[in-house]
């Protein structure tokens, strides 16, 4: 693995402008690391609500407070009386949002402070972790079609607007994780298979031009800053990516895993074995965390070693739940992590 590929930034970074992400983070990681995501200020938990309150077609059956986030979760269904197929959706914002962050990108780049070759990494839910979370289930595998329409249509956008060669697209696969492979949601999970959720995920990368790069973070959720549940070992997300590798048209470019603080047992890491890796396709394993530091970190390192030879470093999930102020820390947590690592 090349060196700046030793560390991967999920997306999430509490700072206090796109400009200061793109500055401080590539500062910190800039030879390490080739991918460089704004921050997510516009907000992954707020933009997908908003765009179902506003769709043509749908309405609000409840609001569901998202305990440690400060945020609401809103559920809609069909309105009495319309079809799936009437559905208007409105906007979700990342377009104009990737479009202004990528501006701010080229601004940054153009002071010397991102190298040539880096890109800008936009970071975005699936459609089914949009809907899955908000829309009942009778009425979600109707809806669903439309509005995975509506995201693959506005991620052309995004790719038309942005030079393929300084953009990477990242899909967040935590919902499907939770609600499906591990069954969280039974109702969702007797409606969807795990070869549906990979199909749905194929769909969603193969959909990305090639030249632009693509990745999949997978993740167990991280409302307040904490695994919705604890996964037992990496072997059902070993599975769903073997079953997601060989219905890609185009290369996948990164694939990430979490890694639970408290887990530096061979258990947890032994499906590792098993994953059939593209030779092209960069591994990350989310093990860095600012609890344990570099010492809990090379444990980690130490246990994924045994059952996979090469992979970058990365925290589980995004970092918008650590205070601003630690970011530099954690970010220098990340540059040493891929030391070892690599």
């Amino acid at each position: 693995m090349a060196t700046n590929g030793a560390a991967h930034l999920v997306g999430s970074v509490p700072l206090g402008s796109v400009e200061e992400v793109f500055s401080v983070c590539f500062h910190q990681l800039g030879d390490v690391c080739s991918r460089f995501p704004d921050g997510e200020a516009g907000g992954w938990v707020n933009i997908p609500a908003a765009t179902l309150s506003k769709a043509n077609g749908l309405e609000l059956v409840s609001s569901i407070s998202i305990e440690g986030t400060g945020h609401e979760m809103k559920v809609f269904r069909l309105k009495h009386g319309v079809s799936a197929a009437e559905v208007n959706f409105a906007p979700t914002g990342y377009v104009e949002i990737a479009k202004r962050s990528y501006e701010q990108f080229k601004t940054v780049r153009a002071a010397a402070k991102i190298s040539p070759g880096t890109r800008f990494q936009v970071s975005l839910p699936t459609a089914f972790a949009t809907l899955a979370l908000s829309v009942i289930p009778k009425d979600l595998p109707a809806v669903y079609r439309g509005f995975e329409a509506h995201v693959l249509k506005e991620v052309q956008q995004i790719c038309a607007a942005i030079p393929h060669q300084d953009l990477a697209i990242q899909w967040d696969v935590a919902v499907e994780v939770i609600s499906v492979l591990e069954r969280q949601t039974p109702a969702v999970a007797d409606l969807f298979s795990v070869d549906d959720i990979a199909h749905m995920l194929e769909h969603a990368c193969n959909r990305v031009p090639k030249g632009v790069d693509v990745g999949v973070h997978l993740c167990y959720g991280n409302p307040g800053g904490k695994h919705i549940m604890e996964p037992a070992d990496l072997s059902k997300l070993v599975d769903f990516s073997n079953r997601l590798f060989p219905l890609l048209e185009r290369q996948l470019n990164w694939l990430h895993m979490p890694v639970p603080i408290a887990r530096a047992d061979d258990p947890y890491f032994a499906a590792l074995r098993q994953l059939k890796l593209p030779p092209s396709t960069e591994f990350y394993l989310g093990l860095v965390h600012p609890g344990d530091g570099i010492e809990g970190a090379r444990r980690r390192i130490a246990a994924g070693k045994k059952f996979m030879s090469k992979f970058g470093v990365a925290t589980e999930c995004g970092l918008r739940f650590f205070p601003p102020q630690s970011i530099a820390s954690l970010l220098s947590l990340h540059r040493a992590a891929a030391a070892l690592a690599n």
